[in-house]
């Protein structure tokens, strides 16, 4: 089984650098031009089956790779990025002047449950092996699985795959908007680790080389 990752394009927060979560800012201009450049990148590939994020963000990147596909878009909200509760909004400069104590913790222990009121690490792991077994279900050998997600949902799989979880958030992976990500291993989300789960190829953005990728 062949798995397709790709990260939203670029929104109006990603570009002012400002904290997402589960928040919903629409698409930059920029990200609007990235999602065409990833339509022409994929066009008549073959997909099995197309999944996304329900977030605006997502959505509107695999209404693209539908449109270049011919394959119907399937919604799920267990793909959302990580709920980042207070944070949501804010920028690094003003979590660093608001709570700075708060801000050093975090740079020191890099954990999703520092953030307040957000969703931890625990809880958002559970529900993101929970929907990519809901992904791949049923499928076989041959098979191609597209799914329009977030950055940390995608270095969330790359992590277990990998054997890499002990690192905690600190990743080696950068992922750009609209990065391919490909995997390939077991329909079984049980059976992904560093020797069933092969990575192939981590934030592929060549269709971005024409100007479009983010800054």
């Amino acid at each position: 089984l062949r798995l397709l990752l790709i990260r939203h394009a670029q929104t109006v927060w990603n570009a002012a650098g400002r904290v997402q979560g589960q928040a919903d800012p629409p698409l930059s201009e920029r990200g609007l031009a990235q999602c065409e450049a990833l339509g022409r990148r994929i066009e008549g590939w073959r997909l099995d089956a197309l999944y996304s994020s329900d977030l605006e963000r997502a959505r509107l990147t695999a209404e693209a790779v539908s449109r270049a596909t011919a394959v119907p878009v399937k919604l799920d909200a267990g793909l959302r990025e990580v709920g980042l509760g207070r944070w949501e909004g804010a920028s690094a400069e003003s979590l660093r002047r608001d709570d700075p104590e708060l801000f050093a913790r975090w740079t020191r222990e890099a954990s999703w449950d520092v953030v307040p009121g957000g969703e931890g690490g625990r809880a958002f792991r559970q529900r993101v092996v929970e929907a990519m077994g809901r992904v791949v279900a049923g499928r076989g050998d041959n098979e191609t699985v597209a799914v329009v997600t977030h950055i940390g949902v995608i270095r969330l799989v790359l992590s277990i795959g990998a054997g890499l979880e002990s690192l905690g958030l600190r990743w080696p992976w950068a992922i750009d908007n609209t990065g391919l990500t490909t995997l390939i291993g077991p329909p079984d989300v049980s059976a992904w680790d560093t020797t069933a789960l092969e990575v192939v190829a981590v934030n592929d953005s060549a269709h971005l080389s024409s100007g479009t990728s983010p800054g």
